[in-house]
């Protein structure tokens, strides 16, 4: 497994997705590669060689100095990668983000398959509309 820590200038991408403004994705690639991933599409957008499943790039942004400017906007976690993969337990990547996004009054989406994300119930309830 290949984990290399990335700096981008953001973690917020404004989206097309119907179901949210932005996207947010604390990682790119994964841990898994499962074989019906619809993510694996990213691999060609990454420099990577290494197969879809055995790199992961955690990426660290500055932090957000004005989150009451997405307030009412609906941030979608995980669009493309899981953001409660095994590294999550130590890179905490997304965590970093809710602290970051706590009382902004955005819209909060996460889509996991990990029960890691119970690590974060205490932040994710202060988001009054989690889903």
């Amino acid at each position: 497994m290949i984990i290399r820590e990335l700096e981008v200038k953001s973690v917020l991408t404004k989206s097309a997705l119907p179901v949210s403004d932005y996207s947010v994705n604390p990682y790119t690639g994964c841990s898994h590669g499962c074989r019906y991933c619809y993510a694996s599409f990213m691999k060609r957008f990454t420099g990577h060689a290494e197969p879809w499943g055995e790199f992961l790039d955690v990426k660290y942004w500055p932090e957000i100095r004005d989150p009451q400017k997405y307030r009412g906007r609906e941030l979608f976690f995980g669009s493309v990668t899981d953001p409660y993969l095994p590294q999550e337990e130590t890179c905490r990547r997304t965590r970093a983000l809710l602290e970051q996004l706590r009382g902004s009054g955005i819209r909060l989406s996460i889509q996991t398959k990990s029960d890691l994300v119970l690590l974060d119930i205490d932040l994710i309830r202060t988001f009054p509309e989690a889903r």
